[in-house]
């Protein structure tokens, strides 16, 4: 019987896609925890918030190009694709809500045209790095079908049988 984890150190592109996916998810994890425990007001903390990183973000896609577009494809490049696509998820829905939230504390400064154009460079650009990370999070979703994945339909998948009279 042969050990999972000697197999995925004796794949150095294994090796890679995971560590790429094992940083986003530590990386998510303490963003989250910087973003919700106390210290400076709510909105500030938001508007800092590192939800929306383009460079930690294009780590899963990498993790994904790696697993599942270089020949031969990894036996687990379907398991990879669907943690991409949950951190992207994660990424697109708490980057979102600490955009909005965040857009407060920014434009609560605005006194000048300097300040005017931080608040507008915060908002565009944050919006612009969203629209990046779902693209990523398409070409994951594209990759994750490619490989066999499915995604749920809400239907059940078994026709339920009546009781018996």
């Amino acid at each position: 019987m042969t050990n999972p984890l000697g197999r995925i150190a004796a794949s150095p592109r294994a090796l890679g896609a995971w560590a790429l996916l094992g940083y986003v998810a530590l990386f998510l994890f303490f963003a989250f925890f910087r973003w919700v425990l106390p210290g400076g007001s709510f909105s500030g903390r938001s508007a800092g918030a590192e939800f929306r990183s383009l460079f930690e973000m294009a780590m899963p896609l990498l993790a994904v190009l790696l697993a599942v577009h270089v020949s031969p494809p990894l036996p687990a490049a379907r398991i990879m694709a669907g943690i991409a696509l949950v951190e992207y998820a994660i990424s697109l829905f708490f980057g979102l809500i600490t955009l909005l939230i965040g857009l407060g504390a920014v434009l609560d400064g605005v006194n000048n045209p300097h300040d005017m154009m931080n608040a507008m460079a915060y908002l565009v650009l944050g919006a612009a790095s969203l629209v990046l990370i779902a693209i990523a999070a398409y070409v994951c979703l594209r990759a994750f079908l490619g490989a066999g994945g499915r995604l749920p339909t809400g239907r059940p998948t078994t026709t339920p049988t009546p009781p018996a009279a």
